[in-house]
């Protein structure tokens, strides 16, 4: 019998939890062959998620729940789960059921075919705001043009199932910002993809606004890209000679007008591509803000701090000893 550990990150999730295990307790009793056990991450919740996570822990016996010290986000979650699950398998999955639980099925059937790595990818985003879909595809298009090639799938999140040799690697790679959606794709292993249409939330709010989804693409390509690093030599170039040429205009111009053999109107023209030059002055700038978020990842990784602090972990053979 294989074990499948499925990882749940959560974060002010009470009301989802208890519908989550209605869900897909039917569906896991009619998968033969696989054994399931639910990996529960509090990622330092302010409501009663982790008070819901230790009843069904109580009740249950295939619950392990994971308290994180405090928020560390969806992906250091995630890494805590990792970290912890003993399955021959594991999914990664949300727990407000816009993850289909009935695809665990064919997740297993792809894991029977030999594929170590198993993408669920959305069919379509009609789910989603115009403007998230809208954003949401200029990403995946500049990011994997930025590259050369597709370093991240289009329309796959942290929907995952993963061999057990899948998550040893992931485990043992030594980056501190962990984005799994590029993390995943750079491993390797066997993979492949099963489309599936993401369902709206039975219960709780999204935790990502528009603030942290800028966040997190920005982040994620400083993760996964060095090409924008190439930019502060194109821009500086480019600068470099639109200044000179403007240098040398405004200094004939200012020689003529001084011979009253133009008006110094012409002058205050040159002005305006001045202001223009101060454009690219602009552009430089952000240039550099770009090398600052490298370097601050650059500086995050050589701390060496964790990507997630482990608070307490309940096992469910823990329980069985003290019974």
């Amino acid at each position: 019998m294989k074990t499948i550990s499925v990882i749940l990150p959560c974060y002010n999730e009470e009301e989802s939890l208890p519908l989550y295990f209605k869900a897909v307790d039917p569906v896991i009793e009619k998968i033969e062959g696989y054994q399931f056990d639910f990996v529960l991450v509090n990622d330092g919740s302010k409501d009663h998620t982790l008070d819901v996570m230790k009843d069904l822990y109580q009740k249950r016996n295939d619950v392990t729940v994971v308290n994180e010290a405090r928020n560390f986000g969806q992906n250091a979650a995630l890494t805590a789960g990792l970290l912890t699950a003993k399955g021959d398998y594991v999914v990664m999955m949300d727990v407000d059921l816009q993850d289909p639980v009935e695809l665990l099925a064919e997740i297993c059937k792809k894991f029977d075919e030999g594929f170590e790595v198993v993408n669920p990818h959305r069919a379509n985003r009609q789910s989603d705001s115009k403007f998230k879909r809208t954003t949401a595809g200029m990403f995946y298009k500049f990011i994997n043009k930025l590259e050369g090639k597709k370093v991240i799938p289009e329309n796959v999140n942290c929907f995952r199932g993963l061999s057990r040799r899948a998550v040893d690697a992931l485990n043992a790679l030594p980056e501190k910002d962990r984005y799994y959606v590029a993390l995943v794709p750079m491993v390797g292993f066997k993979t492949c993809e099963i489309d599936f249409v993401r369902q709206e939330r039975d219960a709780g709010e999204s935790k990502y606004n528009v603030s942290k989804m800028f966040d997190y693409a920005f982040n994620l390509i400083s993760c996964t890209t060095a090409k924008p690093l190439y930019a502060p030599l194109k821009a500086g170039a480019i600068s470099m000679a639109i200044t000179g040429f403007l240098s040398v205009v405004f200094l004939v111009l200012f020689f003529l007008a001084e011979f009253a053999l133009i008006s110094h109107e012409t002058i205050y023209l040159v002005f305006l591509l001045i202001f223009a030059l101060a454009f690219f002055a602009s552009l430089i700038i952000f240039v550099i803000g770009i090398i600052g978020l490298y370097m601050h990842n650059i500086l995050s990784n050589t701390r060496e701090r964790p990507t997630t602090q482990i608070g307490e972990v309940l096992r469910p053979e823990e329980k069985e000893k003290t019974e």
